[in-house]
């Protein structure tokens, strides 16, 4: 066989075999909407909850520190507590990256020390994933431009195209958020963005979760991401009265087996932790960024005490009473 004719013949045997050896892709896969994502957790000695951060990474790092979660160079040293944020991470704020990036960090730190890091979804991460750009500062829009694979059309702000890639479904925010929850059970406690109203068509926290998710995936019917009852977006807990809700509360409370629901979504204006209904609805959205009046605190929940954390100390709060049937549904 001449030189000539071997070259091709060698070509066609050795390429495939080093294709045969080469590694597998180390690419993540893509995340799914029927991706079984852990929703229930039970026997955690210490929660820690955090409400809107809206682009403030640095109030996010000066709480996160007061609660004793992180170090001064920002690492986690929470051990195996768990650490809630209730959604809204970006819009408003220009620094909304830092925070995914630091979230996204503490998330392998965590569950490394064997405590966990649930960083929930709330309406402003459904927006951004859904192109509502409303809230988001130009600033804020102007970070994601190194994430573009093209330069942004003239006459569009800065940054717009990198932020369509970083939060589609294969880019960087996209992707992780998407892997994320609208609602966690962690012993007796529901947290949740906004609230979860009586009418959700949902009798299970899968349920519950896939209605809300289903909007971030392409091919499905509007869910629960966008609805105005949604998780995402109720506050009727939060404003309603307390004699006509309460029921309401009660019966979805024992419907996925809690007695108290930690919410963030509705910002109280003085800077404090708020409970109603004896307890059993705890509200965490103290306006923790600059553009709210930068109030720092969480919640606690430690041996089924619920205390408020606060720079200049803490607070014990009201324990919820039992529910009607005096029990905890399994």
């Amino acid at each position: 066989m001449s030189p000539i004719t071997a070259r091709p013949l060698l070509f066609t045997v050795i390429v495939p075999l080093l294709l045969a050896a080469a590694p597998p892709s180390t690419a993540p896969a893509s995340p799914r909407l029927e991706d079984e994502l852990p929703h229930t957790f039970s026997g955690v000695e210490r929660v820690v909850a955090v409400g809107d951060v809206h682009g403030d990474v640095q109030a996010l790092k000066d709480v996160l520190r007061l609660a004793g979660l992180i170090d001064e160079k920002d690492r986690w040293k929470g051990g195996k507590a768990h650490l809630v944020q209730t959604g809204d991470i970006p819009d408003r704020g220009e620094r909304t990256r830092e925070a995914f990036e630091l979230l996204m960090q503490l998330e392998k730190e965590a569950l490394a020390a064997g405590g966990r890091v649930h960083a929930l979804l709330g309406n402003h991460e459904v927006m951004n994933m859904l192109g509502d750009l409303r809230y988001v500062t130009p600033g804020e829009l102007a970070s994601f431009a190194d994430q573009g694979t093209e330069p942004d059309a003239s006459g569009t702000p800065r940054g717009q195209n990198g932020h369509r890639t970083a939060y589609g479904l294969q880019g960087r925010y996209g992707r992780w958020l998407r892997t994320h929850l609208a609602v966690v059970r962690i012993n007796d406690t529901l947290f949740v963005h906004g609230g979860v109203a009586p009418e959700v068509p949902a009798k299970t926290l899968a349920e519950l979760n896939r209605w809300v998710r289903q909007d971030l995936f392409p091919g499905n019917p509007p869910g629960g991401g966008t609805n105005s009852q949604g998780p995402l977006w109720f506050r009727g807990y939060a404003l309603g009265e307390e004699e006509g809700t309460g029921p309401a509360l009660d019966s979805v409370l024992q419907r996925f087996g809690a007695k108290r629901m930690v919410m963030g979504h509705t910002t109280d204006r003085d800077g404090k932790i708020r409970t109603r209904f004896g307890g059993k609805a705890v509200f965490i959205d103290t306006g923790l960024s600059t553009g709210y009046g930068r109030h720092i605190a969480a919640v606690e929940i430690r041996g089924g005490k619920l205390t408020a954390l606060y720079p200049d100390g803490r607070m014990e709060l009201v324990a919820p009473s039992p529910t009607p049937s005096g029990k905890l549904n399994p």
